[in-house]
């Protein structure tokens, strides 16, 4: 047990060092002194009562969300390609319901940054832990596999509630969002790990760490292949079926989303095992069976869905058109 303890305290200790060496002077130049004041801006709003700041953010979002022109035409593309059986009217609601879900996740994103733990506990709900717990029995890693939902960090931070757990993220370009968002995550988090990094994942999968994964966005073609999602030949990583079959960890699929408003919202989390008979050695069966998962998965609240992201940007051939063009 003393052993366990000052392993625990040694991995809290590096998880402290990491952030603090995140931090460089640099990030004190005048040209992040306006991100900085957005930063704290936002940590005095962060004082007001939830349900004030649900109600401000969906005001907002419904308001303001066509105004960015940008995302609305690109959720506009993406609804004409995975709805095409939607009306004019029905469209146009979608892409309203989407931007507005978009901007009430960053104010969800807030909270699973700075929110208390009794606060995220009193409005989640996890089901499947079971699961989790079956596999550390069985003495396997675990790879929760799982969608960009507006909730994301928020659905993390309950997780966490019930056992600990490490994630994979995405590097961000500007530096001082990247130490913000990071930062905020590494105080809770086990561990992050950079999607690229495959030897430090395949380590703590090795050691049964649990590892979630949001797959389901476009990075290219290097590590990739193209498989249906919604009916269109997507750019689809091939990381997953790697780090299962280097490793013999379980992949379980990781959805969440939220239900109600205001005092009465839940986010509701759920740990299943959509992959039973595991992957092969074929990445193109793989990729399909990963796309068809994450399709059901929005289809039951596809207005929380990221849809602000250009899914379908890579073509299987160079001379594609650009389907956001």
């Amino acid at each position: 047990m003393t052993l366990v303890c000052i392993d625990a305290m040694n991995q809290r200790q590096e998880k402290k060092s990491r952030n603090a060496a995140a931090f460089s002077r640099a990030l004190l130049h005048p040209r992040y002194w306006l991100g900085w004041l957005v930063y704290l801006f936002f940590r005095i709003l962060f004082l007001l009562p939830y349900t004030w700041l649900f109600a401000a953010f969906s005001c907002l979002g419904y308001a303001a969300g066509p105004l960015f022109k940008k995302r609305y035409s690109i959720v506009k593309r993406n609804a004409q390609l995975c709805f095409p059986e939607f009306s004019e009217e029905e469209q146009e609601k979608f892409i309203r319901d989407v931007l507005a879900n978009t901007i009430i996740g960053f104010f969800e994103t807030l909270y699973g940054w700075w929110g208390s733990a009794k606060w995220i506990k009193a409005h989640s709900r996890v089901e499947g832990i079971e699961l989790l717990e079956q596999a550390r029995e069985n003495d396997q890693g675990v790879v929760l596999i799982s969608g960009h939902f507006s909730s994301l960090d928020l659905s993390g931070r309950a997780m966490l509630m019930h056992l600990p757990l490490s994630a994979s993220y995405r590097k961000h370009k500007n530096a001082l969002m990247n130490y913000i968002i990071n930062g905020s995550r590494n105080r809770h988090f086990e561990n992050l790990v950079e999607k690229r990094e495959m030897r430090r994942m395949l380590r703590l999968l090795r050691k049964n760490e649990i590892i979630w994964y949001a797959t389901d966005q476009d990075f290219g073609r290097k590590d990739s292949v193209f498989a249906p999602f919604f009916g269109i030949q997507t750019c689809t990583l091939t990381t997953l079926s790697r780090l299962t079959s280097m490793t013999k960890a379980k992949p379980l699929h990781y959805s969440y989303r939220r239900e109600g408003r205001g005092k009465n919202t839940q986010y509701v989390i759920r740990i299943y095992d959509a992959y039973s008979e595991g992957f092969s050695e074929d990445e193109v069966a793989n990729a399909t069976l990963l796309n068809k998962v994450m399709e059901d998965n929005v289809r039951q609240s596809p207005e929380q869905y990221l849809f602000v992201h250009r899914r379908f940007k890579t073509r299987p051939n160079v001379n594609d058109a650009n389907l956001y063009e």
